[in-house]
């Protein structure tokens, strides 16, 4: 999943998960991941089972075939496969099959000495020629093509001709990746990235294992959901699988650590009821709806088991392309923010489920600095910037369309009231079902009109944010679509929704186009970014940042603080906060007395 595909995934992905229910509508339209009107539960109770431990998780029924983006591959990188690293228990890279490893002076190689006596759970030895065909072959093209599943999200890690082998004007051999020898694995990255075994242990890092070649070479798409033919090296292994109900895992047996569980169980099903589930013994974890909360703090018990964590999902809105240009005036954008009380929304509309949000890659606790910069809430200079732009309380401007793929979206709802009363203008809440939000996102507006459209992203650490090469990020880039000139609009959806032509033809065609066309200061912007990426400066990166929040190139209004109860007895519970539930980074560290 290339770099424009997973902003707008961002979006897609609470939806399809039902991740509304704790951002209040951010970007979806069912509240599924918790049905109160469903009387669905997860059944069998394993409160009292010492060692088996259930608990929610998101299933799209692609399989667990770790070379294509899909939940399942997230969940092979929280302990089904294991790469070089992982994630340890305070976010930080750890040891996984490498023992150690070292860097050459010039930060392009990397070395990695395996543990010995690893085995994959079949018992098959593994070596560095398995790292070597694990990372050829989610890189190749071939895998998501004969699939028509998305590829392996390859962009956060700059392996040596990796976009050339994922485009096929390279073969896999080119790949900066070989076997020194049985038990050392060597990388070499196209620029010197110190930040690499972060990188790594990200979720969308998942495709960067070991993989039995004798096994995987015979294997068909529909193997990968069945468990009895796949091979892992992770703590534990697959011992059941329905696709969109559950999970069973148990411990690998020839893994290098003894595991603590007997047993977890992955309850797929988005009709449970998890605070009831929770209460009859039948999760150990529980994702919470936002309106749960409230109930749960009346209650001693559950409020002791509460555990209230930010997650990587940044509610924002973005400019919609349209034939009139107000938007366009960075004093008009700026307005707009200064003109949102995301402390009022965060406490009142979300009841403390959410905290402000400036920045759309930075939330606050992974980057504390963008605040120190933010557009905050300020309405008599909001009303100023608006009559300097030519529209004194509102007088002359456009309507403004405010699109969310959730039909009953609160926030969005608040800021409507918010633009009016403080701006003036007339502002259209346009709360639509998800596929006639997608559709209509992607429209021109007419010259009578604005827009902003709800998105969110999940952000990775800021380095990995930055733009790589200009075709890559003026073509993967969603969010500077609307800022192409009114005339040249047609022209750029022409091309966007040209079947005929290669993908990579099409990349390059729209690239150009918008290099050509886009605004100077998001072209001086983007240059900015570029040369953050390509000298490592830490300055640089954030000026990057920093300037597209004091632009106000998107509005960013919240950071989602996701609910979840987790049983007394239970303990290693880690949260991810780089995945949108925040699941245990690592199934190894959990257990239960």
């Amino acid at each position: 999943m290339e770099r424009k595909r997973k902003h707008s995934v961002g979006i897609t992905m609470l939806a399809a998960m039902g991740i509304t229910a704790l951002v209040a509508g951010c970007g979806g339209a069912t509240n599924a991941t918790n049905n109160t009107s469903s009387n669905a539960t997860a059944s069998n109770n394993t409160a009292s089972k010492s060692g088996v431990l259930s608990m929610y998780m998101i299933d799209d029924g692609h399989g667990f075939d770790p070379s294509l983006f899909s939940w399942e591959m997230y969940q092979d990188g929280m302990g089904i496969f294991e790469g070089l690293v992982h994630m340890g228990p305070n976010g930080s890279p750890v040891a996984g099959m490498a023992q150690s490893w070292n860097t050459s002076k010039n930060g392009l190689t990397w070395t990695f000495q395996l543990r010995n006596g690893i085995k994959f759970s079949n018992g098959d030895p593994i070596t560095a020629q398995d790292f070597v065909y694990g990372f050829r072959r989610a890189v190749s093209p071939a895998d998501s093509q004969s699939t028509k599943a998305g590829p392996a999200p390859i962009t956060n890690i700059p392996l040596l001709n990796a976009s050339a082998v994922r485009a096929g004007t390279k073969s896999d051999s080119a790949l900066g990746i070989k076997a020194v020898n049985a038990s050392t694995v060597e990388i070499t990255l196209s620029r010197p990235d110190p930040g690499l075994l972060k990188a790594m242990s990200l979720p969308t890092s998942a495709w960067m294992v070991p993989l039995d070649k004798k096994v995987v070479s015979k294997m068909k798409p529909a193997d990968w959901t069945n468990p009895s033919k796949i091979v892992s090296n992770g703590p534990y292994m697959l011992k059941s699988y329905t696709a969109k109900t559950q999970a069973i895992l148990v411990p690998n047996p020839h893994y290098y650590k003894k595991v603590k569980l007997k047993e977890i169980k992955l309850w797929y099903s988005q009709k449970t009821n998890q605070l009831l589930a929770f209460k009859n013994g039948s999760l150990d974890l529980a994702v919470l709806k936002a309106q749960d909360v409230s109930a749960v703090n009346k209650d001693s018990k559950l409020k002791s088991e509460l555990h209230m964590t930010p997650t990587s999902a940044q509610y924002s809105f973005q400019v919609l392309p349209s034939k009139n240009k107000a938007l366009l005036n960075v004093k008009v954008r700026k307005a707009f923010q200064m003109a949102i009380d995301r402390k009022a929304i965060s406490k009142g509309v979300l009841k403390g489920t959410g905290t402000p949000a400036y920045g759309y890659w930075n939330p606050t606790w992974l980057d504390p600095w963008i605040k120190d910069n933010a557009i905050t809430y300020n309405p008599s200079e909001a009303k100023k910037l608006m009559a300097q732009a030519g529209y004194p309380g509102g007088k002359g401007f456009p309507t403004v369309m405010l699109y969310t793929g959730n039909p009953s979206d609160q926030v969005a709802q608040a800021i409507q009231q918010e633009w009016q009363n403080t701006l003036g203008v007339k502002v259209v809440y346009k709360g639509e079902e998800w596929g006639q939000f997608l559709t209509d996102i992607k429209k021109q507006l007419p010259a009578n009109e604005v827009g902003f459209g709800q998105t969110s992203t999940n952000a990775f650490y800021p380095s990995l944010e930055l733009p790589t090469t200009k075709v890559d990020w003026l073509y993967n880039n969603g969010i500077v679509a609307g800022f192409i000139p009114p005339s040249q609009f047609q022209n750029y959806y022409n091309i966007q929704n040209n079947k005929s032509i290669a993908p990579n033809k099409q990349m390059a065609q729209e690239a150009a186009l918008q290099e050509k066309y886009l605004p100077s200061d998001i072209k001086q912007w983007m240059n900015e970014g570029l040369t953050a990426y390509k000298t490592n400066s830490q300055s640089m990166m954030k000026k990057f940042f920093i300037d597209a929040q004091k632009r106000a190139y998107t509005i960013t209004v919240y950071t989602p603080l996701q609910p979840i109860l987790v049983r007394s007895n239970v303990s290693g519970y880690h949260p991810n906060r780089m995945l949108l539930i925040d699941p245990p980074v690592w199934f190894g560290y959990l257990s239960k007395s």
